[in-house]
């Protein structure tokens, strides 16, 4: 497993969870076009993968991120698959938050 050193800095947005509920109790989504205010910027690293899907890490100030958040490095914007935040043992300072995340807008070959 290699290392994915800090080459970038990300801007989490993260919509609030869980959504709000309506007066039956139904969730009700924020609308398309609602970003929420910007949290960070932290020290982070993105790597595309050969399928076309990003790995990201990210610093886990960041924490917590959920499918649906997104990612932003001021150039590339991406929406967040999966989030776990990975703890080392007895080394605080190499803490992470793993993510695999889709590009917006995706590339078209």
């Amino acid at each position: 497993m290699a290392v994915l050193l800090p080459d970038r800095d990300l801007t989490a947005y993260v919509l609030a969870h869980p959504w709000g509920r309506d007066a039956h109790g139904v969730p009700v989504p924020p609308p398309p076009d609602a970003r929420p205010e910007p949290r960070g910027p932290w020290p982070g690293a993105a790597a595309e993968q050969s399928d076309k899907s990003w790995t990201l890490r990210a610093d886990p100030a960041a924490w917590p991120l959920e499918p649906g958040d997104v990612l932003s490095d001021g150039t590339l914007t991406w929406t967040i698959v999966t989030a776990l935040l990975k703890k080392v043992p007895g080394y605080g300072a190499a803490d992470y938050i793993a993510v695999t995340a889709t590009l917006n807008p995706p590339e078209v070959p």
